[in-house]
This record gives C-alpha cells, sequence and structure tokens, in this order.
C-alpha cells in the first residue's frame, strides 16, 4: 500500500478550481483596464505591443504568486484550465459590455477635450505667427544698425598678413 504525502483530497483540489476560476475572471478584467489605458493613449501597433508584453509579465507573475498560494507552488493543469476558463468567461459576458461603455466614455472625454483645446491652439498658432513677424522686424533692425567699415588701407585694424608677409605699416606712422 502506497501512502502519497503529497495528494490532496478532492474538496482541496475543488477549492483550488474555484480560486483559480475566480483568479482567471480577475485576469480579464486586468486585461481589459490594460486594453482601456491603450485606448485612450493610442492605438498603434507599437502601444499595442508594449502593453501586451507588460501585460504578459504581470500575468507571469500574478500567476507565480497564485501557484505559490494555493498549491504550495506546484502546476496542475486543472488550475491552468480553471485560469484560461475563468479568463474566456470574463472576456465574453462581462469584458464585452466594460470594454464597449468605455471605448465611448473615452471617446466622449476626447471630443470634449477637443473642443476646450481648438481655441487654444488656434490661439497658439497666431503667437507663434506674431512672434515669427517680430523676430523678421528684429533681423531687419540688426542688419540697419551693423557699422559698416570703409575700407581704408590706412586704419589699423585694416592691416592684415598675406603669406608670410609682415603686416603693412600704417602711413600716419613715423618710423622711429
Amino acid at each position: 500500500m502506497t501512502d502519497y504525502i503529497y495528494s490532496l483530497s478532492l474538496a482541496a483540489q475543488t477549492k483550488g478550481f474555484l480560486f483559480s476560476l475566480g483568479f482567471g475572471f480577475l485576469m480579464g478584467a486586468i486585461y481589459d483596464f490594460f486594453k482601456i489605458i491603450r485606448i485612450a493613449i493610442s492605438k498603434g501597433k507599437k502601444t499595442q505591443i508594449f502593453f501586451d508584453i507588460a501585460y504578459c509579465i504581470l500575468l507571469a507573475f500574478l500567476t507565480f504568486i497564485f501557484f505559490i498560494t494555493i498549491n504550495e507552488g506546484e502546476i496542475r493543469i486543472y488550475l491552468l484550465l480553471g485560469e484560461a476558463i475563468g479568463f474566456f468567461a470574463y472576456g465574453l459576458s462581462l469584458g464585452v459590455i466594460v470594454v464597449a461603455f468605455m471605448e465611448t466614455f473615452i471617446g466622449w472625454i476626447k471630443s470634449g477635450l477637443k473642443l476646450i483645446f481648438k481655441p487654444v491652439k488656434k490661439l497658439l498658432i497666431k503667437i507663434k505667427g506674431f512672434l515669427a513677424k517680430g523676430n523678421k522686424r528684429k533681423k531687419k533692425l540688426e542688419n540697419k544698425w551693423k557699422i559698416h567699415l570703409k575700407p581704408n588701407k590706412h586704419l589699423l585694424y585694416n592691416l592684415f598678413v598675406k603669406k608670410g608677409k609682415p603686416a603693412k605699416k600704417n602711413l600716419d606712422e613715423k618710423e622711429v
């Protein structure tokens, strides 16, 4: 007669399966939370990939903690099956309603923000145009204010050295 120390009773297995159903339901809710954030931010592929990877990492960590808590770290098929059934039960029931509601709610918020920020955007465009005109005026004034030096060979600051030749002496200057 073999006695299994690690065998679980039927009541413990049923309890673990019901917990895994609830955990799967929770996983579906967390997925919808990530989906709602993704919809609010952007519907691009890069955003979707980022959030899916973040969800998978979080899900792996939570599943690991769940298995340690419920089944002392042992992975059982019925627990994984319970998680999958709970996830799909949420996705096909409450998840459809939550996502549809949140998509319309986010659409309302985005349209409201567009109505609020549309006049602000137009005002900023006008200010930018005014500043650009001011910058052009500033450049014109700078060009007018430049002091143009007259070409005079007798001035000290116009003397220069050409390829190894010494600088020319000023004609006003007397040699000592």
